[in-house]
């Protein structure tokens, strides 16, 4: 349809053209940026992912810098729907956001290309430009690094800049949404989803998808499954009906504080079981430790009869978690709870959710919603992403530019007002690229999780990552400068005579904090102490406090590069002064390796990570917490002065993320599984170039793959997954020490692409229910570990009927009873597409998990499906919520 519309606009655009001048419109008094940001259309395409045949390609990719010589082409064109603009109209720049590095103008001479800051790039007309007559069409065909396989590979909101510096954002791609804005991968070339020529992914189709769900066994047996899995649940028979809702009649031994017990409440008037009237359910809550078999932290014992449930919390988590089981048990369209009796405690301490604010803010009223659903499923740590490269989103008392600047995106190329605008937030400050969470907001935060029994894990990511605050911290220097030049100087966080050239991962030159700066400590110390008194204000201790720590390399020092000009065809070129480490050329950093604090540049990292942990010590917070990249130079965590440190693991299974985490355990660290093709929740749910979400990780991360991770032993992951391009891989199980040393697991949401609070949802629900299982409940298919067994995909080790069996009652459990749940919570979760194939009468259709309704398109409407037999007239289907309220994604249905 888009591309049919397309066609009609420049043959209207072509006849206007010919009957009207060329000369422009300056009669209005508007501009040509103005005119160009009213009135032109953009459309974004890919022409050519790598594949590895195309010599030419990949010899122009290598001379252009491109990480292993790998490019793809793509094309932005510019679609005239306005009066021309004409070829002395060229003091304006078009900017554009590309998560991929952009090298290369291909197809025209009559632009320059420029790469001005991460993913903000620019094209200016030269001396060449001959204008833009009205209906034209203009097409920048571009070479950029690496591939472009998902649609959300794309950014929009771009803008156009003219001669005074102010920005005018083109007004069709101003959106969270590049619906519209982006054609179908696949439109220039069928295998463009491909990221080579061998992958051996399969693409998600109707088909696909049902040979995929229409495995499932026995869905029937619903009723009494809890998500989490408990230990032991005994089923009584029968159910009763919660007429008038549930009391919480008594609680004995203060079971409950009371923002416990409000937490409780709110959570039954959102599942519409708030008491009215006499007959209420009563629940009898108690403190009794000794009672329990299992009495770890965390316990409960929870039975429910015909006249009333009694829960026993080994201690006030656990008094809390045995009533979030009860409602676990409830269905909620029905008003019924099943008789039951159940023992349980949780597998890990640590149960995490991680959400990063900082590539895109997202809402105090989201992470609240966030951590009532992290409630109900007995997730019990909240990583709090609050800083990175494209914003700083806590107010600092005495630091006010952290937000005044590190928290907004605006269009100021000096920065000395705001961050330029990255990841699709185009030239403004009106959408979630700027933002931040008050003092207030925060301790809310806190307050809120405390009742909830989570612990809140602030992170401000450095030494890298950290451009938000170096850019801020830059912006209070110029202000103090010459009234208070000491007080400029307190918490600056670059060396100004440090001459590093340098790349970061996400393509700055500028964006890591000098560790070899008193300076920095000081800064890093200070927002600890105001972090510190934000927590005790709303009465949770701050326990732990995440440096992050990751990430802190020269992208161009690495193996996919070598100097320039060089030889190997495998090989990026870069000049030989962009290959140095970080801190190279600063002066600070070469007298601390002077005076034998650190043997050499390499050791920085480690230094760093040791300054971070006398301040956590000093504070007084129990643990420290860091990615293992934070950490991959400390052998042996006695050199910390923290008493307890982990890190997450989260390097990809296939490329040795496994052996990461056991060399973490080695070294003394607890370890909290977090590998990113299994736990990073911004990878797609599926192989389908619509669906959103970054993947050098992983082409998909479905439901079912997070409830099928083997925290302990990932080695047996070898046999039941493959690698991001389909293909197998290796892995051989540590030994049974290990486990001692994991803490817990958490899943990650990253929001470089995740745009809006809606997007959020969609990308943590429902995985985050298979998250909750894996943390709380170890399965019977989980092998133990024998140090050196070895897995692949023939070993035949796991016991796949068992997982099979497992998932199908977890699936049933979510379909029938806990989307519904959601939707009453107001979850926009990720309503998944149908599988479905047509046979000679009829039309077979499956979905993942069962009870959500169907809907076919007929041509004319979307039609409930209820008989099979509509094969003849069904055109599309798609899913709807399960509680009828929202459509999911239609999957076309082709005719043979």
């Amino acid at each position: 349809m888009t591309r049919t519309l397309l066609v009609v606009t420049l043959v209207l655009g072509i006849v206007t053209a010919c009957t009207d001048s060329f000369a422009p419109d300056r009669s209005s008094g508007v501009s040509a940026p103005q005119r160009i940001a009213q009135n032109f259309a953009v459309t974004l395409e890919v022409l050519t992912n790598f594949q590895g045949v195309d010599g030419d390609l990949r010899d122009d990719c290598k001379r252009a810098g491109g990480g292993g010589a790998i490019c793809s082409t793509y094309r932005i064109s510019l679609i005239n729907n306005g009066p021309a603009i004409d070829a002395r109209e060229r003091d304006w720049s078009l900017y554009f956001h590309s998560i991929r590095r952009t090298f290369k103008l291909r197809n025209r001479h009559d632009f320059e290309l420029e790469h001005v800051k991460g993913d903000l790039h620019r094209l200016t007309p030269n001396s060449d430009f001959t204008g833009i007559g009205p209906g034209a069409t203009v097409e920048f065909d571009l070479l950029a690094e690496n591939w472009m396989q998902f649609e959300s590979d794309f950014m929009p909101r771009l803008f156009v800049v003219d001669a005074a510096g102010e920005a005018h954002i083109i007004q069709s791609t101003d959106s969270d949404s590049v619906a519209g804005l982006v054609k179908p991968v696949t439109h220039n070339h069928p295998d463009n989803w491909k990221r080579t020529a061998e992958d051996k992914n399969t693409l998600a189709t109707a088909a696909s998808r049902y040979a995929a769900y229409s495995a499932a066994g026995d869905q029937e047996r619903w009723s009494t499954r809890i998500i989490p899995k408990p230990l032991r649940t005994r089923e009584l028979g029968g159910a009763v009906t919660l007429t008038q809702g549930v009391e919480i009649v008594e609680i004995k031994g203060a079971s409950l504080q009371p923002g416990s017990l409000a937490a409780v409440q709110r959570r039954l008037a959102q599942l519409d079981l708030a008491p009215s009237g006499d007959g209420a359910y009563p629940v009898v809550v108690s403190l009794e430790k000794d009672s329990l078999e299992n009495p770890v932290a965390g316990a409960y014992q929870l039975r429910v009869g015909e006249s009333g449930a009694a829960v026993i919390g080994g201690d006030r988590a656990g008094a809390f978690y045995g009533l979030q089981s009860l409602l676990a048990l409830l269905d909620a369209r029905t008003r019924t709870l099943p008789l039951v009796e159940v023992e349980d405690a949780p597998r890990f301490a640590h149960r995490g959710l991680f959400v990063d604010v900082g590539r895109n803010f997202h809402s105090e009223g989201l992470i609240l919603k966030l951590l009532d659903q992290m409630a109900a499923y007995k997730l019990n740590r909240f990583h709090f992403h609050l800083s990175d490269d494209e914003g700083w989103r806590l107010e600092i008392p005495g630091l006010p530019e952290l937000t005044e600047v590190g928290a907004r995106r605006c269009f100021d190329l000096s920065e000395s007002r705001c961050l330029l605008p990255q990841l699709g937030s185009g030239p403004y400050s009106d959408n979630n690229g700027s933002g931040y969470f008050s003092v207030e907001d925060y301790i809310e935060i806190v307050r809120y999780a405390a009742a909830r029994h989570i612990q809140v894990i602030p992170e401000f990511d450095m030494p890298a990552h950290a451009r938000a605050a170096v850019v801020a911290m830059e912006a209070r220097y110029r202000r103090l400068e010459k009234s208070a030049p000491q007080r400029a100087a307190e918490y600056r966080l670059i060396d100004p005579q440090d001459d590093t050239r340098f790349l970061s991962v996400q393509f700055y030159d500028d964006s890591y904090i000098n560790p070899c700066m008193e300076s920095t400590y000081r800064f890093v110390g200070r927002v600890m102490r105001e972090v510190q008194a934000m927590h005790r204000a709303a009465g949770q201790t701050l326990s732990t406090w995440h440096f992050g720590g990751d990430e802190a390399i020269n992208i161009l020092a690495g193996g996919a590069f070598e100097e320039a000009p060089g030889s190997h065809p495998e090989k990026g070129d870069a000049p030989a002064e962009f290959r140095r480490q970080p801190w190279s050329g600063s002066p600070q950093c070469q007298r601390l390796i002077d005076s034998g604090v650190v043997a050499s540049v390499n050791e920085l990292g480690e230094y760093y990570a040791r300054r971070v942990s006398l301040l956590v010590e000093e504070a007084g917070i129990a643990t420290m917490g860091a990615w293992n990249d934070g950490v991959k130079r400390v052998d042996d965590v006695a050199t910390l002065a923290t008493g307890e440190n982990y890190a997450n693991a989260w390097a990809p299974l296939f490329s040795g993320g496994g052996d990461e985490s056991v060399r973490l355990a080695e070294a003394g660290f607890d370890v909290v599984q977090s590998h990113a093709d299994f736990l990073y929740f911004d990878m797609p749910y599926e192989v389908d170039p619509q669906e959103s979400g970054y993947y050098w990780a992983s082409r998909y991360i479905d439901t079912r793959k997070v409830f099928s991770y083997a925290p302990l032993n990932t080695a047996q992951l070898a046999e039941i997954s493959t690698d991001r391009d389909g293909g197998t891989w290796a892995a051989e199980a540590p030994a049974a020490e290990f486990a001692a040393r994991v803490r817990g697991i958490q899943g990650q949401l990253w929001s470089e692409v995740v745009r809006t609070d809606q997007q959020v949802e969609y990308m943590v629900f429902p995985r985050l229910l298979a998250l909750a299982e894996r943390a709380w409940h170890r399965a019977d298919w989980e092998l133990p570990l024998m140090v050196g067994q070895k897995f692949s995909a023939g070993t035949g080790a796991v016991d796949r009927d068992a997982l099979q069996a497992d998932w199908d009652q977890f699936t049933a459990a979510l379909g029938h009873k806990e989307l519904f749940k959601l939707d009453l919570a107001t979850i926009r979760y990720r309503i998944p597409v149908p599988g479905a194939v047509a046979g000679t009468d009829r039309l077979h259709t499956a979905l993942p998990y069962p009870g959500l309704p169907l809907e076919y398109f007929d041509g004319e409407h979307w039609r409930p499906f209820v008989d099979s037999s509509a094969a003849g007239a069904a055109l599309a289907l798609r899913a709807r919520s399960a509680d009828g309220q929202r459509a999911g994604r239609a999957v076309e249905l082709r005719r043979h």
